[in-house]
This record gives structure tokens, C-alpha cells and sequence, in this order.
């Protein structure tokens, strides 16, 4: 049986941002006590918010906030769901968590988890405030980068070896996604991470913080204690290309192997691309979704996964006028499979949707 679980808890009443938060609060503690899940099992959490500037002052003062703020591991973005609510919550629960740490830090949390596999698990969150100024995306991203590799380096770890998850959110993905790319590709030449090695699972995408000022938004996940070849890379070069050939650079794909009859897949962000690089099917959402998912049970294949292994999934729509159609195709083709549609431009307006998740497959 699985470690982990995962769910994405979505409002069933409620037209303020209170009244839903109040109902996500019950979700939550039905949830924990039907999946027999305890808070300090939490590894992962984020709140996906409509309107983070008028809704964040307000939700951190929530009891859904208190519930899982002393955690460490809840985040929140505005990527505003698509089912006509206010919010939205992910979760993800490891079983194997027996103890943690959590750090305030100025421009964010870090938690600090030990599993009973003696893992380490290293979720920082980087939410810059409104000082941190006229700083464009190239710097705030370097900033971002620089904390989690003091993080790391603090306790005996680096960002080449342990880092195998980034979930990146620019504001305006369309004018300033270029200056994320310049920075993480200069600190990642600097940290050894090159074409020749490897990089870092990732999705980066438009999504929002409650401060304008704050253009880049970075959720990191670092592991400690895995076994000698437990770590390898999800590759389908006969259906997309790697990411270098187009000037970026992060993993298509990282599988974790976390037990010895277990692995963790880690989606990054795919779209509708071919071996060449290309965007497929430009204006055609529903054959993007089609084209995305082909990709993303390849690069599951190439590490012995399934798309049946697949335990959740959000949804990026470039345009919210897709959102019915799209909810109908995974309604139909993932019955059993959560996910979350939100409003979110991908790095290419030519790509209408983009998809990560994670799978879970026992070896």
C-alpha cells in the first residue's frame, strides 16, 4: 500500500472567500480522518487563489490557514480555478513522515522533514514581499535560487545532488519568463547542472503573489538519504526533445525511488510539443490535451510508470473560455484521477494548456 496520498479539496458552498475557506477547513479534517492522515504526515500544501492581492491578507488569518501554516509546507498562488470558486487546496500526505523542523524566514518557510526510511526532505517556499523592489525576474530568481542552495548547503546538501522538484510562478509569464530563463540557466552552469549531467523537474508558469512587486514565486523540494541509483530521468526523445535544444533548462521528468517497491514520478510542466521542439495542433486545445498526455505516458513509460499511476493533476488554460471543454475530457478520460483546471499562460502563448502531476507506481 501507498505512503502517500493526494487530493485537491475544491468548495461545495459558499460565496465569500471565508464561507469557502470555512468549507475547505471541513473538507480538510473529513479528509484526514477518512485517509486516517495526521498533520505531521502533510508534505506538500497550496492554496490556489483567484484575487491573491484582496484574498491573501485575509486567508492568512483563516483557521484553514492556521490548520496548516505551522506545517512549513503550505504555499499560496493566485492561478485562479476555473470552477467558479475562490479557492482551492492540494494536498499531499507522505505516511512515513515521523518528525520536522519549520523555519520563518523573511521571504518565506522551509521545513525540514525526516522519514522512517531515514529520508530527508527539504520544501521551501520563496513569497518576496513588497520590498524586495524594482528587482526584475532575473534577479528575484537568482534570489530565490541563492536561498534554497543556503538552505541546502547548511545542512550538508546541494542543489545538484538533491534538488529534484521546482514549481516556478512568474507574474506576466509573457514578459518576464525570459528573465527566469537567463538566470536559472547562468546558476545552474555555476552548480554543475548542465546537458551533460542532468537538471531539475519543473514547471514554470504564469501565476501571481499578493505583492506586485514579487514577479518571481519559487516552491523547491530537496531530498536527502536515497540509495545509490535511486535517483534517474524521464526521456521520450522520439516524442518531445530535451529541453536544452530550445534554451532552457529543467528535466522533462525525475523518478524517485523512495522504497524498495516504490517510485515517485515527478511531472514537470508538458504542453503539446514534438521531438523537434514544436508546438503541435496551435489553436486546438482539445488535440493539445491529447498530444500533452501521449507525452506524458511516454515519459512515464521510459521509467516503468503508467498513466494509471498518475494520483493527481493540474490543468494550465491560457484561455478560461477552454475550461468547459477541458473539464468534460478529464471528466471522461481520468474518472478516477483528481484534478484542477486554473487560469494560467504557459511560458508559449502558442500553448494553450499545460499539465503537471505526480504518479506513484510500485516496482
Amino acid at each position: 500500500m501507498s505512503q502517500n496520498s493526494f487530493s485537491i479539496l475544491q468548495p461545495r458552498q459558499g460565496d465569500t472567500l471565508a464561507a469557502q475557506a470555512d468549507d475547505l477547513l471541513q473538507q480538510f479534517e473529513a479528509y484526514c480522518a477518512q485517509h486516517h492522515c495526521q498533520l505531521s504526515q502533510l508534505m506538500q500544501a497550496r492554496l490556489y487563489v483567484s484575487d491573491a492581492a484582496n484574498q491573501c491578507p485575509a486567508l492568512v488569518k483563516h483557521a484553514l490557514y492556521d490548520r496548516l501554516f505551522p506545517t512549513g509546507v503550505c504555499s499560496i498562488i493566485e492561478q485562479p480555478p476555473l470552477s467558479g470558486v475562490k479557492v482551492a487546496l492540494f494536498l499531499w500526505f507522505n505516511q512515513s513522515i515521523c518528525s520536522r523542523e519549520v523555519y520563518e524566514l523573511p521571504d518565506g518557510t522551509v521545513a525540514e522533514m525526516h522519514t522512517t526510511a531515514r529520508q530527508r526532505f527539504v520544501y521551501q517556499s520563496v513569497r518576496f514581499g513588497a520590498d524586495v523592489g524594482a528587482a526584475d525576474s532575473a534577479t528575484q530568481t537568482r534570489r530565490a535560487f541563492e536561498s534554497h542552495i543556503h538552505q541546502l548547503t547548511s545542512r550538508g546538501m546541494n542543489l545538484k545532488d538533491h534538488c529534484h522538484r521546482t514549481w516556478i510562478f512568474v507574474r506576466d509569464v509573457d514578459r518576464h519568463y525570459a528573465g527566469v530563463v537567463q538566470a536559472r540557466n547562468e546558476l545552474f552552469a555555476r552548480q554543475g547542472l548542465t546537458s551533460d549531467t542532468h537538471y531539475i523537474a519543473s514547471t514554470g508558469i504564469g501565476g501571481a503573489c499578493e505583492h506586485r512587486e514579487a514577479l518571481v514565486a519559487i516552491d523547491f523540494l530537496s531530498v536527502d538519504g536515497l540509495q545509490p541509483g535511486a535517483v534517474s530521468y524521464l526521456h521520450a526523445p522520439e516524442y518531445l526533445n530535451p529541453t536544452y535544444e530550445y534554451g532552457v533548462a529543467f528535466e522533462r521528468g525525475t523518478c524517485l525511488q523512495l522504497a524498495p517497491d516504490q517510485r515517485c514520478y515527478f511531472v514537470s510542466g508538458t504542453a503539446s510539443i514534438d521531438k523537434y521542439g514544436e508546438c503541435l495542433f496551435r489553436g486546438d486545445v482539445l488535440t493539445q490535451a491529447g498530444r500533452l498526455f501521449l507525452n506524458i505516458e511516454k515519459l512515464l513509460e521510459s521509467a516503468g510508470g503508467t498513466l494509471a499511476d498518475m494520483t493527481y493533476f493540474i490543468v494550465y488554460l491560457r484561455d478560461i473560455a477552454d475550461a468547459p471543454v477541458l473539464r468534460r475530457y478529464m471528466q471522461i478520460r481520468f474518472p478516477n484521477t483528481p484534478f484542477l483546471l486554473t487560469e494560467a499562460r504557459v511560458c508559449r502563448p502558442e500553448w494553450l494548456i499545460e499539465v503537471e502531476g505526480m504518479a506513484v507506481g510500485n516496482q
